[in-house]
């Protein structure tokens, strides 16, 4: 009985068409030219599952432009036909006999094939590399570890060129930082009397290690129009670049060994203590904001600086720094702002000493320092003695003396009758506190109000009133904290991102007492002027920042 079972089972697999499956493989065409594509087929019979296919090999000759994959079944007079077929559009990346190796399908392998790919005319190429082109360049071929190199490049492209393709995003290098300069830009240009669209990408690369690092080659894909045998026909096409290697210099021997390395093309400092007036008075709550603003590097790269005071003349409060990065320019440019609280505790002059940063000229490759002069204040009042607060003062002598030898004897109901009063007032005034903030929270300020107090801040011009209240009312428009509204209006508009800027040097201004400019102020009226939330993004129908004739103006911020 066993013995017919197993007979039985081996006729049944001799008819069984899944077990005697094979993978045939073929192309379409077996020569093409070097513009056209051509198919691979492949072909695996008696399944109707499809495999996931590792085609890893086809890349280094090959652009993979398409792959598709369909599944067949069939029974005719009792016999059961399947198969799947894979079908893979491939573009040669050269010329000559190229060579398809062999793709495994479960556990077969196709058969290697040759296709043949002749040559354009060098008349057809030149033709081609007029109507679609790349153009790519880096600031620089040698540079220093973690400086910065800026890689642009442009896809230019003729009228009746369509693209298939975007541009690749940044390019992934290891152990690099890679960051984007603006979006894409989209505009026109001339080259040779001929008019081209032309899409352009910007990067700053701050690459951490020493050596060399290699930007890789893109391509995209585009059809172009061409005339041949007298007719007009489109070519599918690739375009590249070519790959870019850039030298990375150490850290150069001359550079102060117990220095943190800094490299940068500008950098400079900027102090600013409030409220600015002639004296102070011991106790006040002075707060000192020290900028480090670099041109060419993150901000991230800048060093804490720690102020310089005497501590037996201030006590020091710092808060946590705020490093930003602007990318809308030509480079990164970073900043950092350290922000401490001090409370003057002797009277008389007091200093706040230089402050002095060592960094690296990547222009003029040179050794430089940047500093902030001392501040002076005057300070009146009664000093307050070391370990004491200002609500704390010293007994008098004449306390001391008629103190009481020896402890003193309280009752407990005493006791209670002295504490009780002051425990329930203490208690009245941070429920009455509470409940004001509380009150402030569930009640925002109105649009209304917002308004108002920025066009007040507008027409006072106090840098920073302005940008706090331009701040908050941006946050009403957007829906956004301040500082993402304030993001938010510098992307806008190159407008928006120089009166930010503007704003910004005002304050660390070494003039005290500095107004904004009246062309800004003209700006942020009209900007206030729109419809709630037509601000957001571009500002379209806004008057310009500057006229032609605020040349001083104008140039003042080119430079800056």
């Amino acid at each position: 009985m066993v013995k017919r079972h197993t007979i039985l089972l081996m006729v049944l697999l001799g008819f069984n068409p899944f077990a005697h499956g094979e993978v045939t493989a073929r192309l379409s065409n077996q020569f093409i030219d070097e513009l056209e594509t051509v198919r691979l087929i492949i072909r695996s019979t008696g399944t109707r599952q499809s495999q996931p296919l590792d085609l890893s090999a086809l890349e280094q000759d090959f652009a993979i432009i398409n792959n598709n994959t369909s599944s067949q079944y069939r029974y005719i007079n009792g016999q059961e036909q399947s198969w799947v077929d894979y079908q893979i559009t491939l573009q040669p990346k050269r010329t000559g006999e190229l060579s398809i190796p062999p793709i495994r399908v479960g556990r077969d392998l196709t058969p290697s094939l040759i296709l043949s790919v002749k040559p354009l005319a060098e008349q057809t190429r030149k033709e081609i590399d007029k109507l679609v082109f790349f153009e790519q360049e880096v600031s620089a071929r040698s540079i220093y570890v973690q400086s910065q190199v800026v890689m642009t490049r442009r896809l230019l492209y003729s009228n009746g060129v369509q693209l298939y393709s975007d541009l690749p995003d940044a390019p992934q290098l290891p152990d690099a930082v890679v960051m984007k300069l603006g979006e894409p830009r989209s505009t026109t240009t001339q080259r040779n009397g001929k008019r081209y669209g032309v899409v352009e990408q910007r990067y700053a690369i701050f690459p951490e290690g020493s050596g060399t690092f290699t930007i890789p080659a893109i391509n995209v894909t585009a059809s172009v129009r061409l005339i041949e045998n007298g007719r007009s026909v489109r070519r599918g096409v690739r375009i590249g670049t070519q790959p870019e290697t850039v030298t990375v210099k150490p850290i150069p021997p001359g550079y102060p060994e117990d220095q943190p390395w800094l490299p940068a093309e500008h950098v400079q400092l900027h102090q600013v203590v409030s409220p600015k007036q002639s004296d102070y008075q011991v106790g006040d709550t002075l707060t000192h904001e020290l900028l480090i603003y670099i041109q060419g590097n993150l901000g991230s790269i800048a060093p804490p600086l720690n102020l310089p005071v005497n501590e037996d003349d201030f006590r020091i409060y710092p808060q946590n720094p705020v490093i930003n990065d602007d990318t809308s320019g030509q480079g990164v440019a970073g900043s950092r702002l350290q922000t401490t609280s001090l409370v003057p505790t002797q009277a008389g002059q007091l200093t706040i000493p230089a402050t002095r940063i060592t960094w690296w000229n990547t222009r003029t490759d040179q050794l430089q320092v940047a500093r902030v002069e001392p501040a002076s204040l005057t300070v009146q009042g009664e000093g307050i003695p070391t370990g004491q607060t200002q609500n704390e003062p010293a007994a008098t002598a004449a306390e001391t003396e008629t103190a009481p030898q020896g402890p003193a004897r309280t009752t407990w109901p005493s006791a209670l009758i002295q504490i009780v009063p002051w425990a329930l007032a203490i208690f009245i005034v941070l429920l009455a506190a509470r409940t004001i903030r509380h009150r402030a929270r569930a009640k925002p300020a109105s649009p209304r109000r917002l308004k108002k107090a920025l066009a007040l801040s507008i027409d006072q011009g106090e840098p920073k009133a302005v940008q706090n209240s331009l701040a908050r009312w941006l946050a009403n428009q957007y829906r956004q904290s301040p500082t993402q509204a304030l993001s938010t209006f510098r992307a806008g508009s190159p407008e928006a991102a120089h009166c930010l800027d503007h704003l910004a040097r005002l304050q660390f201004s070494k003039t005290p007492g500095a107004k904004i400019d009246p062309q800004v102020a003209q700006y942020l009226k009209a900007v206030l002027s729109l419809p709630a939330r037509a601000s957001a993004g571009k500002t379209p129908g806004l008057p310009p920042l500057y006229s032609h004739e605020s040349t001083k103006t104008s140039a003042f911020l080119a430079e800056h």
